[in-house]
């Protein structure tokens, strides 16, 4: 009895151990990881990573951008030169009106030549300073029928001009100057009055655009403003030039006229409204087409005429037209165009000029 419970027991023993052997056995093995055979961690990291939203650009920001793009070709279209001369001739045809003196009195017929030169410097991107002075040469008909050929020097003009920029392709140029009064001329005698008559030509042929350049014994001051809009082939340009003519000498013969009285004024005046239109209708060769028109006002002309008879004295306005073709060749842009009154005084006259230009940017 005691035996057999002796094995009992052992038997117990033997088969628990037995038991437990087998399910450690049975249990899997967890693996081992090495760099080689595990799962590298920055995977998993680089996984969770989100790929970026790329988000739509709005209308601000791409118009911001295309803004950007047009000022950076309009500078590059538009760079404007430091130093620049230029050259002019206007030839000018029929006669001269006589303000003050009557409503249909010209000088003689006269053909003339007006050659004028100048330049401009660049003192800084918004400031320019300039010159000019013109030179005529003409031949006159005389009251014998004869012609005579007559020469005359204009006012020297020094001009400044600040431009203030509105935007990549718009300034408003703000200009001024003052003439130094070397206009020849007189009222009094023969030659003198010939010269005078001769710059009063050269100031009809040029469609009373620029008094202040052809003003017998006067010293002018000009004073105006602008607009000018270049965008790629386009350009618009408009100005308002106010011209004050002060006397500084000469005085009229003594004449006996039962029409009226003339007076020499202390000052002249006058108003020049004028716009204009470019277009670049070909590249290479670079050629343009312009069209420009103003508007010329003299309320007060340097000779008044009053009438003893009530007479209208002639009109004060003058509208002319001009247009003209040009090309750019480097730094050289010749143009020639035709100036022409529609209607006023320079019309009835059948004054007119052919103006040939051009520019020599450094």
């Amino acid at each position: 009895m005691r035996k057999s419970l002796r094995l009992a027991i052992i038997l117990t023993i033997i088969s628990s151990h037995a038991l437990a052997a087998k399910g450690k056995k049975g249990a899997p093995k967890e693996p081992v990881a090495t760099m080689d055979q595990g799962e590298d961690p920055t995977a998993k990291e680089e996984s969770d990573k989100k790929a970026p939203v790329v988000k739509p650009e709005t209308e601000e920001e791409l118009a911001a951008k295309q803004a950007k793009i047009d000022a950076a070709d309009a500078k590059k279209r538009r760079q404007r030169d430091k130093f620049g001369l230029f050259a002019n001739v206007l030839v000018g045809f029929g006669k001269a009106p006589l303000w003050g003196v009557g409503a249909d009195e010209t000088a003689g017929k006269t053909t003339s030549g007006t050659l004028m030169v100048g330049g401009y410097y660049d003192l800084s991107p918004d400031f320019t300073l300039g010159a000019r002075l013109p030179w005529t040469v003409g031949s006159q008909r005389q009251p014998d029928g004869g012609n005579k050929t007559v020469t005359a020097l204009g006012t020297l003009e020094l001009m400044g001009e600040y431009r203030v920029t509105l935007n990549p392709f718009a300034r408003l140029p703000i200009f001024f100057g003052l003439g130094v009064p070397t206009a020849q001329g007189t009222y009094n005698d023969e030659a003198g009055v010939r010269q005078t008559y001769l710059n009063l030509m050269a100031d009809a042929a040029s469609g009373y655009r620029d008094p202040e350049l052809f003003g017998t014994k006067r010293l002018p001051l000009i004073v105006g403003v602008g607009f000018d809009y270049q965008r790629k082939a386009l350009s618009l340009r408009a100005a308002n030039k106010l011209v004050l003519g002060l006397k500084v000498g000469g005085e009229l013969p003594y004449t006996q006229d039962t029409n009226g009285s003339y007076e020499l004024k202390t000052f002249a005046v006058r108003n020049v409204t004028s716009a204009g239109v470019a277009y670049e209708f070909m590249d290479k060769p670079k050629l343009y087409g312009a069209l420009d028109a103003w508007l010329a006002y003299s309320p007060v002309n340097a000779v008044e005429f009053k009438s003893a008879l009530g007479a209208n004295p002639p009109t004060r306005l003058q509208f002319v037209v001009e247009p003209r073709v040009g090309a750019r060749f480097g730094k050289i842009s010749p143009s020639i165009g035709y100036i022409f009154p529609i209607g006023g005084r320079l019309a009835d006259s059948s004054s007119s000029g052919l103006e040939l230009h051009c520019d020599f940017a450094f």
